[in-house]
């Protein structure tokens, strides 16, 4: 349902015409996308959703039509870890494009507690003002609000920071999660809050979907190229450890979530927008065209050995790439 609900609002942005907004000449108009999300004791089974799903959203973005330039921030609320200081509000992944330090981040969660406080407005004004939203004209920015609970907990503070997001084109895509005795409490304040930031608003549910049946030969084939395209990567730079521990924990997690995850997440893997993530701790994808005179190694046939590790990892993107054709 989560799935659906972006689709349905992502398209409806696609749906207008450019009103007259400039073009980059990067010709790809940026979608900011923040999940707000309530980890509280009501909402357990969540955050799995949301990490199980990232891979396929993603995907869903790449195909586009124009094809947008991607970023995607989360932000967590009503866990007791998140401190009272903090009103139980935590920016668990910044905007960025770095989709793999998303996944790492939210492996790291605990799927479910026993309870939490929901302060529904620190939630909404972290993600109005705490993120780093692009200031070009022509961005579309919205914010998914996923949750349930009163919003009124810190009383109407909520619609301030609505009427901020408002004026900051910011629609907030209010998803109400259907496990509360209360909702006919607190599902009008989900309905005002897409209301007053032209927003939509629906109900969802938390279901561990399904496994989706597939080849086991396929299955095996994408492990032995993903193993082999993860041993192209040359690690540069202070982040590399960084970049190293968030490839990892992003294959790992796809793969242990289910089959179908870890085939969402290879589909990214073979497209040419998964090359940008690593770009500036991966020698291979900033370099090769033009090596950085600070190289500690920069000798004519070390240049000629990344060329040739180059063709081979574009070689297998295509091979993983060409599983996927037996699926349909």
């Amino acid at each position: 349902m989560l799935i659906s609900t972006f689709v349905f609002c992502t398209c409806c942005v696609n749906a207008g015409g450019d009103g007259g907004v400039k073009h980059y000449s990067n010709g790809h108009k940026p979608l900011e996308l923040v999940f707000c999300v309530d980890l509280s004791g009501s909402t357990n089974g969540l955050i799995n959703d949301l990490r199980d799903n990232l891979w396929l959203i993603i995907n869903q973005a790449n195909h586009m039509d124009p094809k947008p330039d991607l970023r995607i921030g989360v932000i967590g609320f009503s866990r007791p870890s998140f401190g009272r200081e903090n009103s139980y509000v935590k920016i668990l992944a910044p905007l960025t494009n770095n989709f793999d330090l998303i996944e790492m981040e939210l492996y790291k969660l605990r799927p479910s507690i026993e309870k939490g406080d929901q302060i529904v407005s620190e939630a909404i004004r972290t993600a109005v003002n705490g993120m780093s939203w692009s200031d070009r004209n022509d961005a579309v920015k919205m914010i998914y609000l996923v949750g349930n609970g009163m919003v009124t907990a810190n009383g109407y503070e909520y619609v301030k920071y609505c009427e901020q997001a408002r004026a900051k084109n910011i629609p907030i895509h209010a998803l109400y999660v259907m496990k509360s005795a209360n909702w006919f409490k607190e599902l009008p304040g989900y309905r005002r809050i897409a209301g007053l930031t032209n927003g939509m608003q629906t109900e969802i549910t938390i279901n561990k979907a399904e496994e989706v049946k597939v080849w086991t030969s396929v299955t095996a084939n994408l492990e032995s190229l993903n193993a082999k395209f993860n041993a192209t990567y040359y690690w540069t730079s202070d982040d590399s450890s960084t970049c190293r521990r968030s490839l990892t924990a992003a294959d790992s997690g796809a793969y242990e979530t289910s089959r179908e995850t870890f085939l969402h997440r290879m589909y990214f893997k073979s497209s040419n927008d998964f090359q940008s993530i690593y770009r500036n701790c991966d020698y291979l994808s900033s370099n090769m065209l033009q090596p950085s005179e600070t190289t500690a190694v920069n000798s004519d046939a070390f240049l000629l050995q990344v060329k040739e590790l180059h063709k081979v990892r574009e070689e297998i993107q295509k091979q993983i790439h060409k599983n996927f054709l037996l699926l349909n």
